[in-house]
């Protein structure tokens, strides 16, 4: 049983479109229809089963509304690869011969005295600790969030600590945003290249992305623009600073043109702006710019330590109040022992002192890298975690992730950061933050050199 053998009941009360998505969608969840099987374009189709273009439209935004397929840029419909490479975390490795250059971690620093003093702070109030213990609002303590919004001022962004909310780190705070206010089908813009966990998210919920053309400086206002009109979106996700993966930086003009657009179409930005705090002297946050317009998210992962899971976010007036519902219905509260810890180690100092020694590090790292790899096409930023190799026109991305991997290191290919049916950039993210010493750096990066000099790479029959 193939595609050409599908039919359509007119008789049936479940709409055409319906009919014909659920037929194609059975064939592909029974291996019928394999991953990267091009479906037939919507006129063969419809011709075939003797119904209108448009019917055969909608069925097959279903299916890609299901995860099932995905449109590929002037290419046509194909049904999803189901064996693309997972964003799934795994422990750096601390074998010596092998090199994880995969995930935007601090770099190994002694956190110990910093944690077991706010913790023995924490400790020495016996009141203070027990009512931690207790039940606390969805919206956390107002002393928690003073404490996180006059610090998060010193650093040039300014939120209200009242429309503050605690999250289990910044994926989550995306998670209630998308839970929230959106539903399955929607459509929401991302950047060309995008953070991977917001289109696992996406997939989730059943959501449509859509990727913004990007240049040196981010998405671009006239892309934006003409997506807006395309796709009527509800939102569009950007991390304007330290973006991932391309490290761009958007320079404030940009970032006002980019409100304007979204102003003119009511369209919502979440901006992530959990690299920013990485930065000595960052640009302005959208946020302050247009307070209404900004859902702004951020967490300590980066600059404090990830294993504390506290992040927050900050909406307009007009949305607080429904994602604090939905916070109390995800899990109440965010543990207030954790956000008491983080907000001891922001008050003491700690927080400023540990981040000046990761500035230090990623400075060393970055050096590093860059003196090996200064012959190719390499974007970073001072203060990033990451840099974005282009591959080498002879290389081809999935040849080189694999011979890479045979060699015992870990990148990430760019194919993880493209959204459903966007292209692919032939480049890969390395994080210079990821391996545990510097000497364990260098030696990966001096084995990618190497690698990348390398002309041996498969033969294709054509």
């Amino acid at each position: 049983m193939t595609i050409e053998t599908m039919t359509v009941y007119k008789q049936d009360p479940t709409p055409i479109y319906k009919q014909i998505a659920d037929q194609i969608a059975t064939r592909i969840e029974s291996g019928e229809l394999a991953s990267n099987t091009k479906l037939p374009t919507h006129r063969w189709l419809a011709d075939k089963l003797n119904v209108t273009v448009g019917t055969i439209t909608r069925a097959y935004a279903e299916i890609e509304r299901r995860g099932l397929v995905e449109a590929r840029v002037g290419a046509g419909t194909y049904v999803a690869d189901n064996s693309k490479p997972s964003w799934a975390f795994e422990q750096s490795s601390i074998d010596p011969n092998e090199y994880n250059f995969g995930y935007n971690i601090p770099p190994l620093l002694d956190r110990s005295n910093m944690v077991k003093q706010a913790m023995q702070r924490i400790a020495s109030s016996p009141s203070h600790l027990n009512q931690l213990m207790l039940y606390q609002p969805p919206s956390g303590l107002e002393a928690h969030r003073n404490v996180v919004a006059d610090w998060l001022k010193t650093k040039g962004i300014k939120l209200h600590s009242h429309r503050l909310l605690f999250s289990s780190g910044a994926q989550h705070a995306i998670q209630m945003v998308l839970d929230t206010f959106t539903r399955a089908g929607d459509t929401v813009l991302v950047e060309k290249y995008t953070y991977p966990g917001m289109i696992s998210l996406a997939r989730q919920n059943q959501l449509t992305l859509k990727g913004v053309e990007m240049d040196e400086l981010g998405i671009t206002p006239e892309s934006l623009d003409v997506c807006c009109q395309r796709y009527s979106p509800r939102f569009v996700y950007l991390t304007p600073t330290l973006q991932n993966p391309t490290t761009a930086i958007m320079p404030e003009e940009r970032r006002l043109e980019i409100l304007r657009v979204c102003e003119k179409h009511d369209v919502y930005v979440i901006e992530d702006e959990i690299n920013s705090l990485l930065l000595p002297c960052p640009p302005e946050p959208m946020v302050n710019y247009a307070p209404e317009r900004v859902i702004h998210i951020g967490a300590f992962s980066k600059c404090l330590a990830p294993g504390l899971r506290v992040g927050y976010l900050s909406a307009p007036e007009k949305l607080h109040q429904k994602l604090v519902v939905t916070l109390q219905t995800h899990s109440w509260m965010i543990s207030p022992i954790l956000t008491a810890l983080t907000c001891e180690m922001l008050a003491s100092g700690d927080a400023e002192r540990n981040l000046t020694l990761i500035q230090q590090e990623m400075k060393k790292r970055i050096d590093v890298a860059l003196g090996s790899l200064k012959q190719f096409d390499v974007r970073y930023q001072q203060g990033g975690l990451h840099i974005w190799l282009t591959l080498p026109e002879h290389w081809r991305l999935s040849e080189f992730v694999s011979q890479a991997d045979a060699m015992g290191i870990t990148v990430k290919s760019g194919e993880l950061f493209a959204p459903p049916g966007g292209s692919v950039a032939p480049a890969i993210r390395l994080s210079l933050s990821s391996p545990q010493t510097i000497e364990q750096l260098q030696l990966g990066v001096d084995k990618l050199k190497t690698l990348l000099l390398s002309n041996t790479v498969s033969t294709y029959t054509l």
